[in-house]
């Protein structure tokens, strides 16, 4: 089919992009009511739950009838939100696993169940020290974090990641990761866990799989996706983007990418994720 006409699909990272310490995006207000009158679709990606996103977008907070898509546990888990029945919705272009709240789920049912498993069974035969948030309550989360009971209960409604707190030495972390890969497992290191996931997936690869399934359903859209994020995590997705805008983070410093037409905000958080977001539109309106 011939493309008829151009949109933006904007992806973003959360923590530190658009979500500042407290959890707001209210700096990015005037931003996000562009994007949203425009009708480009919204995505949120991040290491968070689906649970933990949908918590974000269905608060009062979010003021926009359009519901964002999510991208859940490093690109590993997809959220489309559920729409009125008619000829043509998300349910007709994806296996749904599960249904929660106002999205229709898509991710590897049995995943979680494997990495949990591989990590408890490599535990007791290396003898080495960590728990991971299946091994947690949400009272003992909750001390590790500082998030409240049920946002700790929220963080643990795991659908393919696993995140675990390491309380042993070097060499012994050496040992495991290399037992994790060999079976199949990667490691990603956040801020205070280290997130065990399949092999294969990353931001990215989220991004990827969203993307074809935009061109299926909409095969006249010709889509150009920005992708927005501030931390190594975000790497794979902002170099692999059409276009790529790179938050500053105050405790990790600005990312370094490998491409040059790369934009750099100049605040961090949700005020500069608001001005550069502004900017990039106003300046490469995507025309019909």
């Amino acid at each position: 089919m011939r493309v008829q006409h151009k949109s933006w699909v904007v992806v973003t990272d959360l923590d530190a992009s658009l979500l500042d310490a407290d959890y707001s995006f209210s700096g990015a207000m005037e931003a996000l009511n562009k994007i949203h009158k425009a009708g480009f679709p919204l995505v949120l990606n991040s290491s968070k739950t689906l649970e933990e996103m949908r918590y974000i977008v269905e608060s009062e907070a979010w003021l926009w009838e359009q519901k964002p898509i999510l991208i859940g546990e490093n690109g590993t888990t997809l959220g489309l939100p559920r729409e009125d029945a008619g000829e043509d919705s998300w349910a007709d272009y994806i296996d749904v696993s599960s249904v929660v709240g106002e999205y229709l789920c898509l991710y590897d049912r049995l995943s979680y169940e494997r990495i949990v498993n591989i990590a408890r069974g490599l535990r007791e035969e290396q003898g080495c020290a960590f728990r991971g948030f299946a091994d947690l309550t949400a009272s003992e989360l909750t001390a590790l974090t500082g998030l409240d009971a049920p946002g700790a209960a929220r963080a643990q409604m795991r659908n393919a990641t696993e995140p675990i707190l390491w309380e042993d030495g070097a060499s012994e972390w050496t040992a495991f990761e290399q037992a994790l890969s060999a079976l199949g497992i990667r490691t990603i290191r956040g801020g205070q866990f280290i997130h065990l996931m399949e092999a294969g997936y990353d931001k990215s690869i989220g991004v990827m799989t969203l993307r074809a399934l935009l061109e299926k359903r909409f095969p006249s859209v010709e889509w150009t996706v920005l992708a927005i994020g501030d931390s190594p995590n975000d790497q794979m997705m902002l170099e692999q983007a059409d276009s790529a805008l790179v938050i500053p983070n105050p405790k990790k410093g600005t990312l370094k990418l490998k491409r040059a037409d790369a934009f750099f905000a100049e605040a961090p958080a949700s005020v500069g994720w608001n001005a550069a977001v502004l900017s990039i539109l106003n300046l490469n309106t995507v025309q019909p």
